[in-house]
């Protein structure tokens, strides 16, 4: 990782004439007719890109930026075909191919894979996904960690999030398989600015020993100026093969339709005004109480209307909700489970530091979420299906818990994918909740299973049959899988 460093700074420190391809290429912003393809080449000049099908081919050259980057929005493309490209320079040439969507609306066999946080050495998991032959990987954030490698300050300045990027192109095995498999990415806290930032602040909780049986908890709130969360957003325009943008003002929201499915995709960082210390109130003994209140929101007024809109308006047979963070209603449990035992803690972990770290989920914001259920009931809206990220393990529910059908898969790559296990004796000890039965009813990482290596989902939609929800681990076994049955196929 180093030489990556090293590689980006010198490059752009002493800008050789020498053009290479440093970063990409990166396939994204995929339609049924379209896609925009991003490399960054140190130097200066031009680059080309050739893009053919055996068919036709299509020749774009664009002048190099500033910072290296150059997006090929390419056009007029044949539904659901396969396409190789060639990205050249004066000194270097890459290939690559990809394939387009199917026709927006019609039925059939698709498949796309999911996950989130990367933080090891261990990209196992993306030597598995093209075997599943996918058409898109759906990322949910905390991507290579930023705010860990270039500083919790590194949105400050906008050289660092241009690397950051330059980071996460070049992770080890992920790049080879991102010249051939397009991704789409919404940022989570960490890609924003760092641990559980909203607009304007990042958060979070610690604690302090004071007996076997005493812990002190603590509130930790760090704001910083408006122009950190605008370089996040910025970078994210200028640096990511994205979709359109209703209002990056508000978020970095957007849709995108393949088949006969639509995606809307949710940003749980940009619009969030509170930190997590607003969600509780201390009394005069020094106990913590959850107490959310009508004004406290994760997603925003703005941001939900449009959603809303979007679900209203769909046609599509599958309606997918993507967010960096679980959206499982009853994960309100373990708040409540981790306040009540919040005078403990043993090897570094605290009860109440659990239910603080999961009300920044959207069990943390229960009065906007009963606003959108409401939404749903009233407008008789069905077929939606959760996709999320953030929990660092990977766990799923029909819907009985968690309000909506929900793939929660966030063990990409990182040292530890056992919460679930700590979790589920937490229940155990309050008796306030059974987290295979009441939390996640299809299982996962220490759910029904012993299996507790990265992984990642796998959705796989037949036509408007049903949705097939699996976490498959690094080494290509299922962990779990379970089907999703459309609305108009049950008895």
């Amino acid at each position: 990782m180093r030489f990556i460093f090293s590689l980006y700074l010198f490059f752009f420190s002493f800008s050789l004439a020498a053009q290479n391809i440093i970063s990409g290429p990166i396939i994204g912003a995929v339609t049924d007719h379209s896609a925009t393809i991003i490399v960054q080449i140190s130097g200066k000049g031009e680059v080309k890109l050739l893009v053919e099908n055996g068919k036709e081919e299509i020749q774009v050259e664009k002048e190099i930026r500033s910072n290296g980057f150059v997006a090929f929005e390419i056009s007029n493309l044949e539904p659901y075909q396969d396409y190789k490209f060639n990205v050249s320079t004066t000194d270097q040439q890459l290939a690559g191919n990809f394939k387009t969507f199917p026709k927006v609306g019609e039925k059939g066999t698709y498949t796309f894979v999911t996950g989130s946080c990367q933080e090891t050495d261990n990209m196992k998991v993306f030597e598995v996904m093209p075997k599943h032959d996918p058409l898109f990987f759906m990322h949910l954030g905390d991507y290579a960690y930023p705010d860990v490698k270039l500083g919790d300050d590194y949105t400050s300045d906008y050289t660092k999030v241009a690397e950051a990027y330059n980071i996460r192109y070049n992770e080890n095995i992920m790049k080879e398989m991102l010249t051939q498999l397009p991704i789409n990415y919404v940022f989570d806290d960490h890609d924003h600015v760092n641990n559980d930032s909203g607009r304007f602040h990042s958060s979070g909780s610690g604690f302090e020993r004071k007996g076997m049986m005493r812990t002190q908890n603590y509130f930790t709130v760090d704001t910083f100026p408006y122009a950190w969360h605008r370089n996040a957003v910025k970078g994210y325009c200028e640096f990511f093969p994205h979709y359109e943008m209703p209002d990056t003002a508000e978020a970095i929201h957007h849709s995108f339709k393949m088949g006969n499915a639509e995606f809307f995709v949710l940003d749980r960082c940009s619009s969030r005004p509170q930190p997590t210390q607003a969600l509780f109130e201390q009394n005069k003994r020094g106990r913590w109480r959850f107490r959310p209140k009508p004004e406290h929101q994760l997603f925003g007024e703005k941001q939900l209307d449009w959603l809303k809109e979007g679900l209203k308006n769909s046609t599509a047979d599958w309606k997918f909700i993507v967010s960096g963070v679980p959206l499982n209603k009853n994960m309100v449990k373990l708040i409540h489970a981790g306040v009540s035992l919040q005078r403990f803690s043993a090897k570094g972990y605290s009860a109440f530091k659990m239910a603080a770290g999961y009300s920044n989920y959207w069990a943390g914001f229960p009065h906007e979420m009963a606003d959108f259920y409401a939404f749903l009931e009233q407008e008789n809206i069905k077929d939606v299906i959760v996709i999320s990220g953030d929990t660092h393990h990977n766990v799923m529910d029909d819907g009985k818990n968690a309000g909506l059908p929900e793939l929660n898969t966030s063990g990409l790559s990182v040292g530890k994918t056992h919460a679930a296990k700590y979790v589920k004796l937490i229940g155990m000890m309050t008796l306030k909740y059974r987290l295979k039965k009441k939390v996640w009813n299809q299982g996962g990482n220490g759910l029904g299973s012993k299996n507790i290596k990265n992984g990642f989902g796998k959705v796989r939609i037949e036509k408007d049959e049903y949705v097939e929800l699996s976490i498959i681990d690094e080494d290509n076994e299922v962990v779990k899988s379970f089907r999703v049955y459309h609305s108009t196929k049950k008895d």
